[in-house]
């Protein structure tokens, strides 16, 4: 088999721009080079190990275009997402309205156990080392979207005939904003993040996913699925679009360690 060297020395007599970060991946179970454009703008060409360098290069150059326009989608678009630092007076949006953070040493008499919101838009978290008041911020986040996704999901199920439909709030990772598991799980999971978004993106993700359970057993995102969608949301695709501009700069549970809560 070829290494990559042979490859890479290929691609290089293309002089193809040096922000691409071009990189070169021998698959072992590939039939066809293909080209895989990653968050940020770097591109991975994906190499079959019955390839030759020139082919390769021959295909990369033919498609130049396509990745160009790529890159910079991809880099217009890049993470950068915001950071907490967990002291007073910080701002959290959770369903659509945003809290300032009160650090206390204890929750004021006659109120639910810490953190909590209030209608005057305060979030009220025990005073403690900032990982730990972080993890009681994403736990409320959790708490509060999977009571509202129950309530909301509702009304899909019984306009989309979903029968034993099950919720779920959990942490998935930085590249997904929602789930649904077929099969024998039959459940629409969205990532706790999702609820510091504008409430129309939530109900976006929401959607989403919620036409995935109309058929369990169908294409991901096939004719079936597209139906649905405009059929419950028309202007769909706009909000897809609106998502992945603001959702790169949602807070995912980044925090600086060490900054006091004080």
């Amino acid at each position: 088999m070829i290494g990559p060297d042979a490859f890479r020395a290929a691609l290089a007599a293309l002089d193809l721009p040096a922000e691409w970060q071009v990189e070169v991946a021998i698959r072992p179970r590939r039939r066809k080079t293909g080209i895989q454009v990653n968050p940020g703008g770097g591109v991975a060409v994906l190499i079959p190990p019955t390839a030759a360098p020139e082919q390769v290069a021959r295909f990369v150059g033919s498609h130049r275009r396509w990745i160009a326009e790529k890159v910079e989608s991809a880099t217009r678009l890049a993470p950068d997402h915001a950071v907490k630092e967990f002291v007073d007076g910080e701002e959290f949006d959770l369903l659509g309205r945003r809290y300032r953070l009160q650090l206390v040493d204890a929750s004021p008499a006659g109120t639910a156990q810490l953190p909590l919101i209030t209608s005057d838009g305060v979030l009220s978290a025990r005073r403690q080392r900032p990982e730990l008041v972080r993890r009681a911020v994403i736990g409320l986040y959790q708490q509060v979207g999977l009571a509202w996704l129950h309530r909301e999901g509702r009304q899909y199920e019984l306009d989309g005939h979903i029968t034993g439909l099950s919720y779920a709030v959990r942490d998935l990772g930085r590249r997904r904003w929602g789930i649904y598991e077929g099969l024998s799980k039959h459940t629409t999971t969205l990532h706790w993040a999702v609820f510091g978004l504008p409430l129309r993106l939530i109900e976006y993700v929401l959607v989403h996913e919620q036409a995935h359970a109309t058929q369990p057993n169908g294409a991901a995102h096939g004719r079936a699925w597209k139906r649905q969608m405009y059929l419950w949301m028309p202007d769909w695709q706009h909000r897809k679009a609106e998502l992945a501009e603001v959702g790169r700069h949602a807070w995912l549970g980044d925090h600086k360690p060490g900054v006091p809560s004080t």
